[in-house]
């Protein structure tokens, strides 16, 4: 499934000039200025992101691979000029083609989890540096979730931005993730089988407890139209020990590099063309790691649409 350190659009959608420059984030694109115009107090949004995704280690695509598609639809009310609240509810949809396993796969749509979100653009600064944050509140309602039993998910966002120029502007961003879990292991019901029955690895793993990605981004506000970012930095992941299934726990670091473009042709709609590439900082299974391996790569494209 698409990373969800993707890890990671935000209600309503507008043009931003270089002067209005703000942390382009993924999702939540959309930054509230109070000089961009009036806005409702209600108002909805789409959001989507289409990727394929990375190869499992040592596997190989040979016909056209399956694409990935997480999107929503948000409910978003603005409290003030600087903070919004919304209710998103997110559906997966996976395309005919060969996974990362190199399986072939039918196309599959699901729910995922809904989640509520309280956004503030304004926390105050630190020296010229701005704050602004978020909170994410999931609940379980996906099949993943449902099948680990995970009661819920709490991500804190925080972003801080320091302007260079009207243009140019670096931020460091970081998004831990809380897991709330009723058992420390769970069965993988998507890991592949042997014509036999047997599975291709242990289906049974361990629930994570925390996760971070934190990364520093670099962004160029070419214009009205069209912005470049890059980032570099981690995603980490802790894992709960299982006593009941003899597992033991462990911490996962990725090394995460990405660049974007992002493209805004009209008021309330934009998109996103990325790519991004994760170096598992782990040995995998004895192996030495190998940096920027073109099957860890993924290419994406994202769409932000205002509906009303």
């Amino acid at each position: 499934m698409l990373r969800k350190s993707l890890a990671l659009a935000l209600s309503c959608l507008f043009v931003a000039s270089p002067s209005l420059a703000a942390v382009l984030d993924g999702e939540d694109f959309g930054q509230i200025s109070t000089s961009a115009g009036r806005f409702n107090d209600w108002n909805m949004s789409f959001f989507s992101i289409a990727s394929v995704q990375n190869m499992k280690p040592g596997k190989k695509a040979t016909d056209t691979r399956s694409m990935d598609t997480y999107s929503y639809l948000s409910l978003n009310y603005k409290l003030d000029s600087n903070s919004r609240a919304s209710l998103r509810v997110p559906f997966n949809f996976t395309t005919q083609g060969q996974n990362e396993y190199g399986d072939e796969v039918t196309s599959d749509f699901s729910l995922n989890d809904i989640h509520f979100v309280y956004s503030n653009y304004d926390l105050g600064y630190i020296g010229d540096v701005d704050l602004s944050g978020k909170v994410k509140w999931y609940l379980p309602t996906s099949r993943v979730s449902q099948n680990q039993k995970t009661i819920s998910k709490i991500r804190l966002e925080g972003y801080a931005d320091y302007s260079l120029s009207r243009s140019i502007l670096v931020a460091y961003v970081a998004k831990p993730d809380i897991y709330l879990q009723s058992q420390t292991a769970s069965f993988n019901q998507d890991v592949p089988q042997f014509d036999d029955g047997g599975y291709v690895y242990d289906p049974r793993q361990t629930t994570k407890q925390f996760g971070i990605e934190h990364f520093l981004q670099f962004q160029w506000d070419i214009n009205s139209m069209f912005s470049i970012t890059t980032k570099s930095g981690f995603n980490e992941s802790w894992y709960h020990t299982s006593n009941v299934e003899d597992l033991e726990g462990n911490h996962v670091t990725a090394l995460r590099l990405g660049a974007n473009l992002w493209i805004r042709p009209m008021r309330g709609l934009s998109f996103t063309l990325g790519v991004s590439n994760d170096t598992m900082l782990n040995s995998y299974r004895g192996k030495d790691i190998a940096f920027a391996e073109p099957q860890n790569t993924q290419y994406s494209l994202m769409t932000n649409a205002w509906i009303f």
